[in-house]
């Protein structure tokens, strides 16, 4: 491997209790992720990222671990991991662990014995504070869940701060014991063969200040616990050394709170990361506070804003993971695309605009053959803590049960968990065995099996585009292309332009119902790819049919 080879790659992640279940009990498992390795060999993916498999108690679907070297027992054995690995490199594809580190199990042995006295030696390795001379938590903190950040410890006599859940404290990045402890659990992970890591909340390791009340930002007086604090710096640039060591360790920040104007600082030439997750492009609906009832109205024009502030400092130096989807986030169809014109044509348009963007794409189970989000009927059928949390939290601000139930679905994370869908057959494939989490009702019109007979289908595009990004004629020119936006009166178009030795790839898509022509600064000459037959162009005009998007080559010309 090249030490930068990770920028000409393409990146699949899998959900593992979701994807494939291979013994039956409803939960998807390694045995079924090795089932399902020449599939995703077939779609021409070369990195495929796991999120969380340690043993944990599943508190958060495995975010919550509590043996950093040991696989949960629902998801298989060590020996089935390491098997994986081996298989996945004989089809070329290598794995990506998701590293979680800004907090464990309260389970873990870590946390036991911190929690066990005052005088425990590993007391420091978490944040315990008293209370205030009220009895009240040290600050107003909430965390990303809901509720206090803090957690009151009747066994001790303090309390101890989680950014998520009650049941994820947060380790002490300030002691150094806890530090080493990180970064010789991660070379053990790289010694099995790994070839890197997807960083979970890294810009939540180093905390506020903890005696000092936040400006509140909600009406009971708290205030979100907010990431990239100052003097993260040290600690990132730390893990980079002792941790990660090598150039050719692909690591991929989810870094809520890195403005883009960071980018070339945490992922560029010399910077902690290879990449960065960000987050203004998925985050356009809500307000800083991260209550999903607060949302906002967004456009087209705010999306291609988004887009091009990351593009802009990808070009002076950063990098960055592009993806419209993952397990955090609702299905990209059913975000972007109102309801009535999700389908085919739209799942293509929204491939083609963020593929030939300059970064590394990633791809999440599903959104290949166009999965929607899911139609729940009661709030009961949710498994994600920060869905029930924000529920509650809406209805305490005075929505009414439709109106809450209204925000939580169409934002709920399960909206990406549903089991994955491979054919039209009972539970779509996934299992024989009642699943986890109930599936989408619409397993017999989209799924894999159906997709592959398809020629002009989601899956065949994506197919396609895959192969265009890692070929040999295309692959300098969508790492190194600078990107530029070309714009447009018309607020539903989104035009950019890739320009590489005096050529550019142009991408054009039309966010609307209605046909539009735009202008570009050159003629077009050759189409790459798109979601219509043909390329109507005349001279420097391009006529974009209702949800087109369009990639072609042409000369350079004007800006």
């Amino acid at each position: 491997m090249t030490s930068q080879w990770w920028k000409d790659a393409v990146v699949y992640q899998v959900y593992p209790r979701s994807f494939a279940d291979g013994n039956g009990d409803g939960i998807g498992d390694l045995a079924g992720i090795l089932e399902r390795l020449d599939y995703l060999q077939n779609l021409g993916i070369n990195v495929l990222w796991l999120s969380p498999v340690y043993a944990s108690p599943m508190k958060d679907n495995g975010y919550d671990i509590s043996d950093y070297r040991a696989i949960a027992a629902e998801f298989g054995s060590m020996e089935e991991m390491q098997k994986l690995i081996k298989e996945a490199d004989k089809r070329g594809i290598s794995i990506l662990m998701d590293l979680v580190v800004n907090h464990t199990s309260d389970q873990h042995a870590w946390f036991q014995e911190s929690c066990s006295s005052r005088t425990s030696a590993k007391r420091n390795w978490y944040i315990w504070e008293d209370a205030d001379e009220t009895g009240a938590p040290p600050n107003n903190l909430r965390s990303i869940f809901g509720g206090s950040c803090w957690e009151w410890d009747e066994n001790t006599g303090q309390y101890y701060f989680h950014s998520f859940a009650k049941e994820q404290p947060d380790l002490n990045w300030e002691n150094d014991e806890v530090r080493e402890a990180v970064y010789d659990m991660i070379r053990w992970w790289l010694d099995q063969g790994i070839a890197g890591f997807r960083v979970d909340a890294i810009t939540f390791i180093k905390k506020p200040e903890v005696h000092k009340d936040q400006p509140a930002d909600a009406s009971d007086g708290t205030s979100v616990v907010k990431p990239n604090q100052p003097g993260i710096n040290a600690f990132l640039k730390e893990m980079k050394e002792k941790g990660f060591q090598s150039e050719e360790v692909m690591t991929v920040a989810e870094a809520p709170g890195v403005a883009p104007e960071e980018l070339p600082a945490f992922a560029g030439e010399n910077g902690f990361f290879s990449m960065l997750i960000e987050f203004d492009h998925v985050d356009l609906d809500i307000t800083p506070s991260g209550r999903w009832f607060e949302s906002v109205g967004w456009t087209t024009a705010d999306f291609r804003r988004a887009i091009t502030r990351s593009q802009q400092k990808v070009n002076e130096g950063g990098w960055s993971a592009l993806y419209l989807e993952n397990h955090d986030q609702p299905r990209s169809l059913s975000r972007y695309i109102p309801e009535a014109d999700q389908g085919t044509k739209t799942a293509k348009l929204l491939a083609t605009v963020y593929f030939f963007l300059r970064g590394t794409p990633f791809i999440y189970q599903g959104q290949e053959i166009g999965m929607q989000n899911v139609t729940y009927a009661s709030l009961s059928d949710y498994d994600d803590l920060s869905t029930i949390d924000q529920y509650h939290a809406a209805r305490q601000e005075g929505l009414s049960e439709s109106e809450a139930f209204a925000v939580v679905s169409r934002r709920s994370r399960d909206n990406a968990r549903t089991p994955m869908q491979w054919s039209a057959e009972k539970n779509g494939g996934f299992s024989e065995g009642e699943p986890w989490l109930k599936s989408n009702t619409n397993t017999a019109v989209v799924n894999v099996e159906k997709a592959e007979k398809d020629t002009d289908s989601i899956l065949h595009y994506y197919r396609s585009l895959v192969t265009i990004r890692r070929s040999e004629a295309w692959k300098d020119w969508l790492r190194d292309g600078i990107y530029e936006e070309v714009e447009q009166v018309h607020p539903d178009v989104f035009v950019y332009r890739r320009v590489y030795k005096e050529k550019a790839l142009t991408v054009a898509a039309n966010f609307s119902r209605h046909p539009v022509t735009v202008e570009l600064p050159a003629p077009l000459e050759e189409k790459v790819a798109g979601n219509e037959t043909g390329l109507h162009a005349e001279g420097t005009l391009l006529h974009l049919t209702p949800y087109e998007a369009v990639a072609a080559t042409g000369p350079e010309g004007g800006k």
